[in-house]
């Protein structure tokens, strides 16, 4: 019996006040489901979300009036890198039941368990940070150790999401790679509602051969949605599927970022854009022109204008060249065989760092968290999780792979690159509170690359406020920290496990203005090593090289 239904049927039959919602990540999410809750259930507060990450779609639907409760790992907006949304800022500083204090891993895992019938399931984030906390995490006697554990509950939503490039009636559903939470959602789930690009017959979907996806027995509804995604992306890679990836709607995701700053703008956008709609209207607003456009950017990409080419190197980039020479360095005396390229400063400077090794005949494979494992970074386009940057990569993996293995407990000669808002007096890293308590964005993968065996190097600008010898809230704790690169100096933990200067970037006989600059950034006089090398400032190639990657600068400032 066919299950392919209109949106508006699926979510009404569906949805009930009170449920858990997760819209789960592969390399999109179902923005189209996400704009049908908000229609039937606008200003009624009574759904709770729950991922690993809370992007614009979570800012529309609180804006909406559907939400109660979150729960993430994330929270804010991730193009062209992170930043934080008021309006997730808002719920999580007056709800004390959400909680923003999870990991991508965790969160993913948490899916898994429930999907497997577990009640809870052993992690090796989140304990030493304060990401920790009395609800949702506990500690349990290991019975073959004798040890403590952290064990965190099972999740088990009450409905999930997922948009898929083809499905047929039946529910059937492919799902291509990379698939970050690998899906976990439509299997935990007690119902599941596909939102696909294409839906076909059950005897066509199977003569597409066997690939990954979902079981239709799963599946409560199935729903046709082109461009179900927008404005993220949607990665095809077969042509025997009838349908055309499409790229990121980069400049309406700008849009939504600026307008996450501002509850009474993005309202009434939702309600011009959401109410006021449905799909079909949403589409044809869009325009065909604006549609094809992103189906040809998604394989022939435009790069971003350049701005301001000749201008000297920003402290930005002056941060991440130190960064990319010491990858350089790990990667040619082979402690370091991958780089894990953090979002945001961190993942340029892995590319640049990369880009050296290549045309060196250095072997070394670029790692992102969504599960592109050994990429071509893209020239002209900044944002770490774009198609073509999928498209070159080696292998397609998850969240689980990559944070819980490439780079967890038992990595191996991988280096990670992190960025950082704030960092303390032995390198940990604070990307979730303000000094008064509110939030800024949450961990995302980086408590889980804190605590591997990786090591980990922090990218970043020395500026007043970024350096706290003790941070109002650690979220990474860094265990193997192989130093922290930054406009001013490289800095690494001496003896005592606090940072030294072990390196001043200056030109020759610079080094005493460049140590009053250190102070004045930091606040304090932090110690200097007697071998502390002169770290030449940047090159034209160097500065060139980190451009190339982001013309416009809208990560290198």
């Amino acid at each position: 019996m066919s299950k392919q239904v209109t949106l508006s049927k699926a979510i009404a039959q569906t949805v009930k006040s009170g449920d858990v919602l997760c819209f789960g990540f592969t390399h999109n999410r179902s923005h189209a489901a996400v704009y049908e809750v908000a229609r039937q259930f606008r200003d009624q507060n009574c759904l709770t979300l729950v991922a690993t990450g809370l992007l614009e779609y979570a800012s529309i639907l609180v804006s909406a009036g559907v939400v109660q409760h979150l729960e993430a790992a994330f929270s804010g907006n991730t193009y062209p890198a992170p930043s934080p949304s008021r309006i997730l800022q808002n719920v999580f500083a007056e709800d004390a039941e959400s909680d923003p204090d999870w990991t991508n891993y965790t969160m993913t895992v948490r899916l898994m368990a429930g999907a497997m019938g577990w009640p809870f399931v052993p992690v090796n984030s989140l304990l030493g940070s304060d990401l920790w906390r009395d609800k949702g995490r506990a500690l349990v006697n290991d019975p073959f150790t004798g040890e403590d554990k952290p064990i965190i509950p099972a999740l088990v939503p009450d409905v999930a999401f997922l948009h898929a490039p083809i499905a047929d009636t039946l529910g059937n559903a492919v799902i291509h790679g990379p698939d970050a939470e690998e899906s976990w959602a439509a299997f935990a789930a007690r119902k599941v509602i596909i939102t696909a690009d294409r839906v076909v017959s059950p005897e066509e979907f199977r003569k597409l051969g066997p690939r990954n996806g979902i079981p239709g027995h799963l599946v409560e509804y199935v729903i046709e949605a082109p461009f179900g995604a927008h404005p993220q992306a949607q990665f095809v890679w077969t042509k025997e599927e009838g349908v055309e990836s499409y790229a990121e709607d980069y400049e309406f995701r700008k849009t939504l970022r600026r307008l996450t700053r501002d509850p009474k703008a993005l309202r009434e956008w939702v309600e011009e854009w959401v109410f006021d709609s449905d799909h079909d209207a949403y589409l044809a607003r869009l325009g065909k022109d604006r549609l094809k456009a992103l189906q040809d950017a998604a394989v022939n990409p435009v790069p971003a204008t350049p701005r301001d080419a000749d201008a000297p190197a920003s402290p930005e980039e002056r941060a991440a060249v130190v960064g990319m020479r010491k990858a350089v360095q790990r990667a040619t005396d082979g402690s370091a065989q991958s780089f894990f390229a953090g979002i945001g400063l961190s993942h340029l400077a892995a590319w640049g760092a990369e880009q050296i090794c290549r045309d060196n005949d250095v072997e070394v494979a670029v790692i992102a968290e969504n599960g592109m494992v050994g990429f071509r970074p893209l020239a002209g386009d900044p944002y770490l999780f774009n198609r073509p940057n999928a498209a070159s990569s080696r292998f397609h993996s998850s969240f689980m792979r990559t944070l819980g293995v490439l780079a967890g407990p038992r990595a191996r000669a991988c280096l990670s690159m992190l960025a950082a808002g704030q960092i303390d007096s032995a390198g940990n890293i604070n990307s979730s509170r303000t000094a008064d308590g509110g939030l800024i964005v949450g961990s995302g993968g980086a408590n889980d690359l804190g605590g591997g065996a990786s090591d980990v190097m922090v990218v970043m600008p020395l500026k007043p406020g970024r350096y706290a010898p003790k941070m109002a809230f650690t979220t990474t704790p860094i265990k193997h920290l192989a130093g922290i690169a930054t406009d001013l100096a490289w800095l690494e933990r001496g003896a005592d496990g606090t940072l030294e200067i072990a390196g001043i970037v200056c030109d020759e006989g610079g080094e005493a203005e460049a140590l009053a600059a250190i102070e004045a950034a930091t606040g304090v006089k932090l110690p200097v090593r007697a071998n502390a090398e002169r770290i030449a400032p940047p090159n034209d190639a160097e500065v060139a090289l980190l451009r190339s990657f982001d013309p416009a600068r809208a990560i290198l400032g």
